[in-house]
């Protein structure tokens, strides 16, 4: 097969700060791709799919911002933590300890949750208040009932323990879709209003503000970050709104299925596809006796949850794979189909994980240490992936 036939797709899972692994990856991809491809030109990625950080990553590279996404991760977020991404008034931004910590600020808190109350008490009661303790306690109980119905009032607007205008400031001047050339982008969010996860290309948004917010909402996880409150895009003719926008992980650790159902739709080309996931396998062990909600919600869900579900969607993913090379090996007549009946293609697939015995850290947590493993594992699990794997293009193999 000739080398213009094979196109190159590229799938980036979620996984917080340790995109930074992806980051090393894909630097290792851009310093070595003519030696990957065969083809004496600069990276480039026919398909591009990611959720969360994956989106982040993703679209930087559908721009050619790669020298740009190395400044964000390791002058920006390595040198500052962080507060470069998100500020908070619960987690200790500051903490350098490579542990989520929860460190609320008591007088932010009673501005956010108790803005305009006043203790409301007359002269009288003042006065009484310093002879009678029996006044005393009848006053106190009715001051802590109407602190009680105005934070209960006040809890309702409660949507996130922190703050992600700094990235969202980053994305609006970051991105741009013209930058984006002979890529088709996709990132994925899910509205909870709906409960529908979509799968966005660049190209379907309505506008450059909707794009950005599109990308923010793929990063956005729930009670972290306060959803995106809406992303207008265009599907099948229609414009939809999709209204309170969260990370796409929440239905979809992985946009593998999507961009496998797109390159089904493409007949005449054939696809190699490098899928960079950056949730380790080893799971840290710690005591949470004494931690609470926020790190418990952090580890149920983005350590332990979406860690689970991206790897069972790879583990389908390649039994799938490897059935329909077995099926061909033994008859070429023979062919698998899916539910739809649509016949199962086989891909030739590279997948870079973190090594199973390295534990990434927190994926909340970044300090310059951290940041700098991350993208060191990510170069080396990249090189290593290739250095065993056989690509063949034509009369090229690496």
């Amino acid at each position: 097969m000739k080398n213009e036939q094979i196109k190159y797709a590229l799938v980036l899972s979620g996984g917080g700060f340790n995109g930074a692994f992806q980051l090393g990856a894909l630097n290792y991809l851009n310093e070595n791709w003519s030696k990957i491809t065969g083809r004496n030109e600069p990276m480039h990625f026919d398909l591009i799919a990611g959720v969360s950080t994956g989106a982040l990553n993703g679209v930087m590279t559908a721009m050619g911002k790669l020298s740009e996404l190395n400044d964000l991760w390791i002058n920006r977020i390595g040198k500052n933590g962080v507060s470069e991404i998100y500020t908070s008034n619960f987690i200790d931004t500051n903490d350098t300890s490579g542990r989520l910590r929860f460190k609320p600020n008591l007088i932010h808190l009673f501005e956010e949750f108790l803005p305009g109350f006043k203790i409301k008490t007359t002269l009288r009661e003042k006065i009484a208040m310093l002879f009678s303790r029996k006044k005393r306690s009848t006053i106190f109980k009715r001051i802590l009932k109407d602190l009680s119905q105005e934070f209960s009032s006040s809890l309702k607007r409660f949507k996130s323990i922190a703050d992600n205008t700094p990235l969202r400031f980053k994305l609006s001047h970051l991105l741009d879709r013209s930058r984006i050339q002979k890529t088709r982008f996709f990132c994925g969010f899910v509205s909870l209003d709906s409960g529908e996860y979509h799968n966005v290309e660049h190209s379907q948004f309505i506008s450059d503000n909707d794009f950005v917010k599109g990308v923010l909402a793929s990063t956005s996880m729930p009670m972290i970050w306060q959803p995106v409150s809406e992303v207008r895009f265009r599907k099948n003719g229609n414009i939809l709104s999709s209204r309170n926008n969260v990370d796409g992980g929440v239905r979809n650790v992985s946009p593998l299925g999507d961009l496998i159902h797109l390159i089904n739709e493409d007949k005449e080309s054939s696809y190699q596809i490098i899928v960079i996931n950056c949730h380790s396998e080893l799971m840290n062990i710690q005591s949470f006796d004494n931690e609470g909600l926020g790190s418990l919600t952090a580890r149920s869900v983005y350590e332990i949850a979406f860690n689970e579900i991206f790897r069972n969607d790879i583990q389908h993913f390649t039994k799938v794979n490897d059935l329909v090379r077995q099926s061909k090996a033994w008859d070429s007549e023979i062919a698998l189909f899916d539910k739809q009946k649509r016949e199962l293609r086989e891909f030739n697939t590279v997948i870079i994980n973190p090594h199973k015995d390295v534990d990434l850290g927190n994926a909340l947590v970044a300090n310059e240490e951290l940041i700098n493993q991350r993208i060191l594992h990510g170069r080396s699990m990249a090189e290593l992936m290739f250095n065993q794997k056989s690509i063949h293009h034509g009369n090229h193999s690496f």
